[in-house]
Parts: C-alpha cells; structure tokens; sequence
C-alpha cells in the first residue's frame, strides 16, 4: 500500500470516528456550532412571515432526480424542504414546491406527508402541493417562474439542479424575498444579479444542518469542514516540502 492510500485510509477513519463522536454530541443535545449561512437563516422567519399572510412559500428543488448525476444536490434540496416541512404545516401554509423529475416529486410528496402526520394533521397533507413541471430545463424554469408570479407565494426559495435557466425563476419573484443554492458556476452566475439571498457550491449540502438541525446533518457538516481544514494544511505542508 503506498503512501497515497494510506493517507486516504486514515482520512477516511478520522472522518468515521469524527463523526460518531459529533452526532453522539448532538443526540445528547449539547450545543454544536454551525456556521451561519445568510440564504438559510433567512427561511426560517420567512415560514413565519407566510404563515402570517396565509400565503405560502415557493420551494423550487430543480430539474435533478434521483438515480442520476444530480442525486446529491437533489437530496440536499429535499433537506431544505424536510427543514421546513414541520412548521409550514403546523401554519396551515405548506409550501409550493416545484420539481423537474417525477422521482423527485414522490419524495417531496412524502416529506410533506411525513411532516403532516408528525404534527397530528394527516388531513393538512395534500399531494397537489408538490407539482412537476417539465423535465427539461428551460421549460422547468420557465413554468416555476409562472407559479412564482401567479400563484401568491409569499417568497421564493430555490435549492437543488439549476443551470443558466434559474435566471427566469428569480426574474419571476422579483419584489418578493428570494433565497437561492446551487452547485453549478452557470447557475450561480446567473444568480449573482439577482435581489437573492445565495448559497454557494458546497454550501448547498449544508441546508439540513442549518434548517432541522437533525443529530446526523449537524454532525456530518462539522465533519466536513474539520476534513477540509485537515485536507488544506495537509496540502500546504506539501507545498512547502514539510510532508
């Protein structure tokens, strides 16, 4: 075994037990610090703010799915609507979410089932909430900036697949409060412009330790970025011919 892979391994292990002991942390309740990201604490009093207005939220997750490429940034934007399912519920206000996939619709429609049956209101559950759009891009884009201009939302939440196309969503919500992740540069680019509230690259996947603050997504974000930090200094040793 070289010494590539040795490094790998004990990464690897570091990371394992790392996080063993961070979710143990957080199952027992004790505070864990997450860094703030501006586009995610935002969501929270925006739930609030709709709840007031008896207007809903517009959740658009993307035109990724399950099984594919876009798989981890697709599961990272179910996390921000398990985030806040529970309490846009509990208001009577579930949001408007907007999908590009049909795999990605039956998920989302679960969240909020799951969401409605955790609060004793199985009745609030409605499946129509959760729409498919297209599965093309453009088209996807273009029918989610509709339901932003015409359905009453109270503001528009964007976190999953996008490319360049995101640009008309967010054109759609203008006047409203917008808050935006996404992984890819082209998307990010065409967001930048925008009055929006962004989240960028790996920040995406941290939307469930910010919104539900679940034991397991506290725990793997602080395992993230304590590997990052040990991957940079491993890498500055390096530069430097220290290792």
């Amino acid at each position: 075994m070289g010494k590539a892979e040795i490094l790998a391994l004990l990464l690897i292990l570091l990371g394992l037990v790392l996080l063993a002991l961070f979710w143990a942390r957080a199952r027992r309740r004790r505070p864990v610090y997450v860094r703030p990201l501006s586009a995610f604490d935002q969501i929270p009093g925006e739930v609030g703010m709709a709840a007031e207005a008896g207007r809903p939220l517009h959740l658009g997750l993307g035109f990724g799915g399950i099984g594919g490429s876009r798989t981890a940034t697709s599961l990272a934007g179910l996390q921000v609507l398990e985030g806040i399912a529970d309490a846009a519920v509990a208001y009577s206000t579930p949001p408007v979410v907007t999908v590009g996939d049909p795999t990605l619709m039956l998920l989302a429609q679960d969240v909020l089932r799951r969401a409605s049956g955790r609060i004793g209101a199985p009745e609030r559950y409605d499946p129509a909430s959760v729409r498919f759009v297209a599965a093309d891009p453009v088209v996807y884009a273009l029918g989610a900036s509709d339901v932003v201009s015409h359905d009453r939302v109270m503001g528009n939440v964007l976190a999953g697949a996008y490319g360049e196309e995101v640009s008309f969503i967010t054109a759609g919500g203008m006047g409203m409060r917008q808050m935006a992740a996404a992984d890819q540069l082209r998307a990010v680019s065409a967001l930048y412009p925008a009055d929006t509230f962004l989240a960028v690259g790996e920040e995406l996947y941290a939307a469930g330790a910010r919104l539900s603050r679940l034991p397991r997504y506290l725990a793997s974000l602080k395992v993230q970025d304590l590997l990052r930090l040990v991957v940079i200094v491993l890498l500055l040793l390096k530069v430097l011919g220290l290792f």
